[in-house]
């Protein structure tokens, strides 16, 4: 009995587990994406310019009410240079006190740009592989240069120079994605671009739900007219998206598998039993017993252990995930899987769906023993050696 009780502990426990792992990795991946774009991003056919911001911003606000925030954005392709590396990076300007971006919440070390806005050097914030790479710090200047096709001599390269003061350094763990991105302010990336104070590169977008993104990017192009287009996230990243999505397919697979295995020990279990106590059974037969007392029985014993194993499973997930999520023990490679730890995600509804799904079986699995229990005949029974 403890042996098919502690099956179905391991099963449940690794089930839960599981879902937690996949769940996780569905959350982190989504919010650290959702850290660097938006639900939604409007840019221009072309890399156009696009005019009058707060005029358009104001439209669409009014045209499209599910919108929930809109925040322009200026970029541009750069290079950095400090007096010890070079990297290309994406130079993004976004409103200084915009806090919806996911690298101005993971600061590592140093500041965010709402706390430099006024400096007399533009400010600027990598990440912190960027820093590493440029081995550069917090506080030291770092040259850009806007990359274009027109760079072949000196003056064109000191036409497209900005000096740039790293005021901070960020980390969302993604960090294939960090290091191709910078951030400065509005300000600063207009200059630097060639835009006049009212044009932008584009709009991030925020809807009320990630599953929104998709009718409202429908409708933005609907509203919209060119050169602007519209793309939700799941357009713009794809293969993230696509990767989320294929490892949810094997769930129900390795769902069924392990409680299939759990169901097989209560089988066994209970067989054994009913072999054992073969003569027992006459006995209670001969006394007067009926074919559904003998049935309950054994379904009852065979729920005990489902309900003693499941609980002990939760139990024993609950605790393992809750170290995971507390302490970090299994690192990743966050240049492969975009995040430095495994993620878990507690969720009740995992626990309850597998719980249910393993008391049913094992519901099921009972019924198998204990008809062959029930339909013993007494003489036989006792005549069992």
């Amino acid at each position: 009995m403890l042996i098919s009780a502690g099956g179905i502990m391991l099963g449940t426990a690794a089930l839960v587990v599981t879902l937690a792992i996949l769940s996780g990795f569905e959350k982190t991946l989504t919010d650290n994406v959702l850290g660097f774009t938006s639900n939604v991003e409007i840019s221009s056919y072309g890399n156009r310019p696009l005019p009058d911001y707060q005029g358009i911003a104001r439209f669409l606000e009014r045209k499209v009410p599910e919108i929930s925030q809109l925040t322009p954005y200026v970029e541009h392709d750069a290079i950095l240079r400090s007096p010890r590396g070079v990297a290309g990076v994406e130079l993004r300007g976004v409103p200084p006190e915009d806090t919806t971006v996911l690298a101005m919440k993971r600061i590592q070390s140093g500041e965010s740009l709402a706390l430099h806005a006024t400096d007399s050097i533009e400010p600027i914030v990598i990440s912190k592989g960027l820093a590493q790479q440029l081995r550069t710090s917090v506080g030291k200047n770092i040259a850009a240069i806007r990359f274009n096709e027109r760079l072949r001599t000196r003056e064109d390269i000191l036409a497209n120079l900005r000096m740039f003061r790293i005021v901070g350094t960020y980390e969302t763990g993604m960090s294939q994605y960090d290091n191709m991105l910078a951030y400065t302010t509005l300000r600063a990336a207009q200059s630097f671009n060639g835009f006049s104070p009212t044009q932008v590169s584009g709009y991030d977008v925020r809807t009320p739900t990630l599953a929104s993104s998709i009718p409202v990017a429908a409708k933005l192009n609907r509203v919209l007219f060119y050169p602007y287009i519209a793309r939700s996230v799941y357009d713009v990243y794809p293969t993230i998206f696509a990767w989320i999505d294929l490892q949810k397919k094997p769930i129900p697979i390795i769902l069924g598998l392990i409680i299939l295995v759990a169901a097989f020990n209560i089988i066994s279990t209970l067989l054994l039993i009913v072999i054992e106590k073969t003569r027992s059974i006459g006995v209670l037969k001969s006394l007067g017993a009926s074919t559904g007392e003998i049935a309950r029985i054994f379904i009852t014993q065979g729920m005990t252990i489902a309900i003693f194993g499941t609980l002990m499973g939760d139990a024993l997930g609950f605790v393992l995930c809750s170290l995971e999520a507390h302490f970090h023990f299994f690192k990743l490679r966050s240049d492969i899987y975009f995040m430095s730890s495994v993620p878990v995600s507690i969720e009740w509804q995992h626990y309850a769906i597998v719980s249910a799904i393993a008391l049913v079986l094992a519901l099921s699995a009972t019924l198998i023993p204990a008809r062959i229990a029930a339909r013993m005949q007494p003489l036989h029974a006792l005549s069992f050696a």
